[in-house]
């Protein structure tokens, strides 16, 4: 028998061990699978929440059975979550989602609290505590006289008073496949005496907690307490807590398993590496410590075996303890990448993507489909002969032409697509802003003389805006923001507004308000995913030659949109003068019957380190607007409109406080002049 052959049978044997291990993880082991089992929320349609508010919505809702968290929630000082007096719910946390605390007050401290509860299920959520903090305060979960909650491949770190407790007559609970960790150095001075307390878990709370007699039972199998765990992995009191292939590998650690006060404890085939006082016991006032084929590794102290303890009533595999480490370091934690794997579930919860192009004419998407929950997916956009690619609105606010989505509900996104100007004078590049059709945006910080008219409400700060700030409405019907421009001649323009709306207490819809007239009472502004990811909506409108107003308006008294900025595109539209009229009122259909003259510009120098002098040759009674595009066809600048009763040549110095990079210095007339310069800025 060759030694090949064995190290082949025996990496077979684990692999088959491995499959074995993760299709156990399904289903409901220990004290929690007595007393009726745990069954959670079921199959019921999961509640996917983004934001603290409805984080607490969900949670404290008793009709709302499932919960998916996504991506990083904060929880507020003082905001700890009380899910009290509940049946039959289950709390996933989608891939990468967490739930973060920063108070280390006594009072304002903690997480999540759960009293009076039943049929509880906590999977894959990862809570993060500001550090160990000895005040007496609270920690990152507690469960307190609720019974057959199940809490399964969760990640703990860094609470404050600890990571997860179990008192107050806490009953039949399971904990498999935790991860408890402190990351955090701990901070000292704390009224409690201790100036590093990273004590993990403590089941019962006193010793004169009679109540919990009889009660706190408890297994936790396949949970690992990873670096920084100091002490109480658990300490108990009363229960019988059955620990079973769990791992202690935290080299600070003083006490592990500890049993307190009539604390009856079944400690197998776990792994002990590099601790000091494995499994204790306390004042001689424990019930009983039943220690049998564990591991220790490099440990110090104590590895207590001291009377017998109780005997499970259900059955259980048991992994040998040789095979500990590594499963419990592969899968220990919130790894789980489906929440298809609910104890009550048998299908995957899927969701549907639905994908659009504006204009339906302007390119092709793929991505869509169905697909399950947590799936990332890549849509790609891609842009028909004489369109370019603008960016994406809906659920994803990108202007890659391939972005990524994750399914944590049903979504819808939408690709837009700019039409080119086909002039065969110029290149593809070139046309982007040139031609008919040329872009303006008004900015939230405009003011009156550059467009932005008027808004009810106020200037907001938001890191995700393209300035930093955004329109910030009041919540009371009819509140709106009002925008101006002018343009040559009537016909239909685009409009691209830049926004944010995540709340779900909010409205999804505005009122759109042209020159006085309501086009459209219930412009859809969709829910984004978060307070600072945006996204984008368009829409085509009918302009009249001249000035126009644009307003948007809400129609409820709840908040509506936060809106960054807006865009038109179109036949030369210029932002107008919400004061008085703007200096373009000739552009108007009647100018294209006057003579004009050959003209000419030019920019110099180019390249430039900003600063440059544009020089364009105008007919008798000829006006032009000059403007700075970037590479991607956004106006970067309004250089400023010229004009000429006589004729000649005109000259317009500009500081162009752009970044280095590619440009367009775009001049275009109103009897015809249309001319297009590359402009290298160095």
């Amino acid at each position: 028998m060759t030694k090949s052959w064995i190290l082949s049978m025996g990496l077979s044997a684990l692999l088959c061990l491995t499959n074995l291990f993760a299709k156990s993880q399904c289903t409901i082991v220990g004290w929690a699978s007595q007393n009726g089992g745990v069954t959670g929320g079921g199959t019921a349609t999961p509640t996917v929440v983004t934001n603290y508010n409805d984080l607490k919505t969900a949670i404290t809702s008793s009709s709302v059975k499932v919960v998916h968290i996504s991506g990083t929630i904060t929880i507020p000082s003082a905001g700890r979550i009380s899910l009290q007096d509940q049946s039959g719910k289950t709390i996933y946390g989608l891939p990468g989602s967490k739930l973060v605390s920063n108070d280390q007050t006594k009072a304002n401290s903690g997480i999540l609290y759960v009293k009076r509860c039943s049929n509880i299920i906590f999977r894959n959520v990862t809570l993060e505590g500001p550090g160990a903090y000895d005040t007496d305060g609270w920690d990152n979960m507690t469960l307190d006289n609720s019974t057959n909650i199940w809490v399964d491949h969760c990640e703990f770190q860094d609470g404050m008073d600890g990571n997860l407790d179990i008192k107050n007559a806490a009953d039949y609970v399971t904990v498999t496949w935790c991860k408890f960790i402190y990351n955090k150095a701990p901070t000292p001075g704390g009224p409690g005496g201790s100036d590093d307390h990273r004590f993990s878990d403590l089941f019962g709370s006193s010793d004169g907690a009679t109540g919990d007699r009889g009660k706190l039972r408890v297994t936790m199998q396949h949970c690992w307490w990873a670096q920084g765990c100091k002490e109480r992995m658990p300490r108990v009191r009363f229960g019988k807590v059955h620990m079973v292939n769990n791992l202690f590998n935290s080299t600070v650690a003083s006490k592990c398993v500890t049993a307190g006060f009539e604390a009856d404890l079944l400690v197998e085939s776990n792994v002990f590496e590099n601790v000091s006082n494995s499994i204790t016991t306390m004042d001689n006032t424990f019930t009983a410590v039943t220690s049998r084929n564990n591991i220790f590794t490099n440990t110090s102290g104590d590895t207590t075996n001291s009377g017998t303890a109780f005997t499970p009533p259900y059955t259980l595999t048991i992994t040998p303890a040789a095979n500990v480490k590594s499963l419990v370091m592969a899968s220990a934690g919130a790894t789980l990448t489906s929440p298809s794997c609910d104890s009550a579930a048998t299908t995957p919860v899927t969701y549907t993507l639905t994908t659009t192009a504006a204009p339906t004419t302007g390119g092709t998407i793929t991505g869509a489909g169905t697909y399950d929950s947590a799936t990332v997916v890549t849509v790609t956009a891609t842009a028909a002969t004489g369109y370019t690619f603008t960016g994406w609105s809906g659920d994803v606010s990108d202007t890659t032409a391939a972005a990524t989505i994750t399914m944590s509900g049903n979504k819808s996104v939408t690709a837009n697509f700019q039409a080119l100007n086909t002039d065969s004078s110029t290149t593809p590049a070139d046309s982007i802003p040139t031609g008919d059709s040329t872009t303006i945006r008004i900015e939230d910080d405009a003011t009156t003389t550059q467009g932005l008219c008027s808004y009810d409400g106020a200037i907001s700060t938001n890191s995700g805006a393209s300035n930093g700030k955004v329109i910030n409405l009041a919540n009371a019907s009819g509140k709106g923001v009002t925008w101006k421009v002018n343009v040559p001649a009537a016909g239909t323009y685009s409009i691209n507004w830049r926004y944010v709306n995540s709340s779900s207490s909010n409205t999804y819809s505005m009122a759109l308000i042209i020159n006085g007239t309501t086009i459209n009472n219930a412009l859809p502004f969709p829910k984004t995913s978060s307070s600072t990811v945006f996204a984008n909506v368009t829409t085509t409108i009918s302009l009249n030659a001249g000035d126009n107003t644009i307003r948007l308006q809400s129609t409820t008294s709840t908040a509506t949109a936060d809106i960054d900025w807006i865009e038109i595109t179109g036949n030369t539209p210029v932002a107008a003068n919400c004061n008085g009229t703007t200096a373009r009122t000739a552009f108007s259909a009647a100018s294209s019957q006057l003579t004009h003259s050959v003209t000419k510009t030019s920019v110099y120098p180019n390249p430039t380190n900003g600063k440059a002098t544009i020089t364009v040759t105008l007919g008798k009674n000829e006006q032009a607007v000059i403007r700075l595009y970037d590479a991607q066809g956004s106006v970067v600048a309004n250089l400023g409109t010229i004009s000429s009763v006589t004729g000649g040549i005109q000259q317009i110095p500009c500081n162009l406080n752009s970044k280095p990079g590619l440009y367009y210095v775009v001049v275009i007339g109103n009897k015809g002049l249309k001319a297009t310069h590359k402009l290298v800025i160095e």
